[in-house]
């Protein structure tokens, strides 16, 4: 079976739209076509029309886990020479359990099989029951319209795009049914936990739990399950890694009094907490300035975050950055200010990125911009710790508190975002986000994100980072990178700050993977947006239609009315031509007169000097 060329480029655009990390398989095969495999998923529309390009019959690839905004799936696989037939095998299984996953998204794979998904956390895992096995953390599946090796295309058995229901208790039920015996049913009697005892009722499940010799990872999502039916409201999940999951790990007995708080920095727990009275009066609280971590641009100890779409040089544009925080040299963005006028010391930056490796790309870029190597630290992606750096994860907070890092950097905000947050709802983000806020003043670091603009045709500044929901809000700085229309020569400029007025926007080039200060001006993104739209689609246009108004008088002239028929005939936008005629006049190349009165006046057109015009 063949497809439309670029189809699968198509599609593989729309699954990126969608939030989906996706990459290139071999033509009619499950085999990554990159060397690192899932590793190369991306949403990077550049990147995917570059893979695409170079091979129109690659299949898809999507990563799932955190890659893909914790996609989860089930797959059950049909294989009659191994008799193993997962669809079966699960119905009998919740048939057992007298029981049913949620209605979710499903595909059916070029061997007759089924992937459901789900939107969840946890890795892979194989056999559960025969030909049944999942996708998770680290995992990847084959996507529609890829072809199997057997000829027939994967397709979707729902509509496009895809209703992803959440995992629920009998999904993880199911996956971790051989954790000995995960428990389905509601802890206690199932009745709804009101808000004050929330924190000591999932511990309770958390020691019944442990008793039964449940995993780690499947206690976590007992309880996960546990808070989203029962507890009333829900706990974030921040408040879940903060007061509930340390208990996991630390031999929590069920006897402990009731009210007690987890300290991550000391690794301990606490009785009890301040309900005091006391509030702050205004008249004793010391007003205080800013402070900079790059003046005008980046705030001290709070949110600053940069905008770009796939190759406006958001990556080297952060390792400048960091290159000048660890070496206490002057920032290109601070190029306008007498190096010798720039005293600080060296200070420490922690970076997470899951889009490049620091030993193939990042540490080449650090050096070449100036880093001082010894006061840069991060973890590999490779690196199971890095799936739990996450912004409301306790993890983060123990290694802020251990590194104390002046600036700190998330390259890309969605691989940071826990899997059971959705980017689009405004009070989950804001939830997950804030913890930053406090370890900014608590441990004296600023927080840079990196996040992907879209490409949406007129749109700039704020809109263009909308799918990010509160991640604009929140920030007390907005940068946002792209390309002018002029030799290679890139924009960064400042869209939005709570702490002063707006700064000039710096131009430069990328040399060498260095990143070189060009100047400054005063358009914003905006401007650069509205240049674009008019380069890219109203020039063209409006030079067509000028070279037809010069084609259609060169003999002599016409009447206008004359002309704009003849424009309409050939599709030329009155739009294009009323503009057209514009530059035209202003050009001195063209005279439009009238002659008559009333019913009889007519409107004439020529050219100026027509000789010289003459095609």
């Amino acid at each position: 079976m063949s497809l439309e060329n670029n189809a699968l480029k198509e599609w593989a655009i729309k699954y990126a739209v969608l939030g989906f990390a996706v990459f290139p398989l071999q033509p009619h095969n499950k085999t990554p076509a990159t060397s690192n495999g899932f590793k190369s998923a991306t949403t990077d529309i550049q990147q995917i029309n570059t893979w695409w390009d170079n091979n129109p019959d690659y299949n898809i690839g999507i990563a799932t886990g955190t890659a893909s905004n914790g996609l989860l799936v089930l797959d059950l696989d049909e294989d009659d020479k191994n008799n193993k037939h997962g669809s079966e095998a699960t119905r009998e299984w919740l048939t057992q359990k007298e029981t049913d996953f949620p209605k979710t998204a499903m595909v059916r794979t070029g061997r007759g099989g089924v992937h459901m998904l789900y939107y969840g956390q946890g890795g892979n895992r194989t056999n559960i029951l025969p030909g049944v096995d999942v996708r998770g953390e680290g995992g990847y599946i084959v996507a529609p319209p890829s072809i199997h090796p057997n000829g027939n295309p994967y397709k979707w058995l729902c509509p496009f795009p895809p209703s992803i229901a959440t995992a629920d208790r009998t999904v993880y039920a199911f996956i971790h049914q051989k954790d000995h015996s995960f428990d389905m049913t509601p802890f206690g009697t199932g009745q709804i936990i009101p808000e004050g005892q929330r924190t000591d009722a999932l511990i309770k499940l958390i020691g019944s739990l442990k008793s039964k010799g449940l995993s780690d990872q499947a206690i976590q999502a007992a309880v996960r399950a546990e808070n989203e039916e029962c507890c009333n409201p829900p706990l974030t999940d921040y408040e879940l890694g903060k007061q509930v999951f340390p208990a996991i790990n630390r031999g929590w007995k069920e006897e402990r009094p009731y009210k007690v708080n987890f300290n991550p920095k000391t690794g301990s727990f606490q009785k009890g907490k301040n309900n005091g009275l006391e509030m702050a009066a205004m008249d004793k609280v010391e007003e205080k300035d800013p402070e900079w971590l790059i003046p005008g641009y980046a705030p001290k100890y709070q949110i600053t975050s940069l905008a770009g779409e796939g190759g406006s040089g958001k990556t080297t544009v952060w390792c400048a950055i960091a290159a000048a925080v660890s070496s206490g040299e002057r920032s290109f963005m601070e190029s306008c200010i007498p190096k010798d006028w720039v005293k600080r010391e060296p200070q420490k930056v922690m970076f997470f990125s899951a889009e490049d490796s620091y030993e193939f790309t990042l540490k080449r870029r650090l050096r070449k911009n100036g880093a001082n190597l010894a006061n840069i630290f991060s973890i590999d992606v490779a690196d199971d710790r890095f799936q739990d750096v996450k912004f409301n994860n306790p993890f983060l907070e123990r290694l802020l508190a251990h590194h104390r890092p002046a600036l700190c950097i998330f390259d890309p905000i969605q691989a940071f975002v826990p899997p059971e947050i959705r980017m689009g709802d405004r009070n989950a983000m804001r939830s997950c986000l804030a913890p930053l806020i406090g370890y900014g003043e608590k441990y004296g670091t600023s927080f840079l994100i990196i996040e992907h603009a879209n490409k949406q045709s007129g749109v700039w500044g704020r809109k263009r980072i909308a799918d990010s929901a509160d991640i604009w809000d929140i920030s007390r700085s907005v940068l946002m990178s792209g390309s002018t229309n002029g030799g290679g020569v890139r924009y960064l400029t400042h869209e939005k700050s709570n702490y002063g007025p707006l700064e000039e926007t710096i131009l430069f080039t990328i040399e060498d993977e260095v990143v070189v200060f060009k100047g400054n001006t005063t358009k914003r993104d905006r401007d650069f947006v509205v240049e674009e739209s008019f380069n890219t689609r109203q020039k063209p246009q409006r030079d067509e239609a000028k070279e037809f108004i010069l084609d259609f008088i060169k003999d002599g002239e016409k009447e206008v009315s004359e002309l704009d028929e003849m424009a309409k005939a050939m599709s030329i936008s009155k739009n294009a031509l009323k503009n057209a005629k514009a530059d035209l006049r202003a050009e001195g190349r063209i005279k439009t007169w009238s002659i008559g009165y009333g019913e009889n006046k007519r409107y004439l057109i020529r050219l100026l000097e027509a000789s010289s015009y003459s095609q």
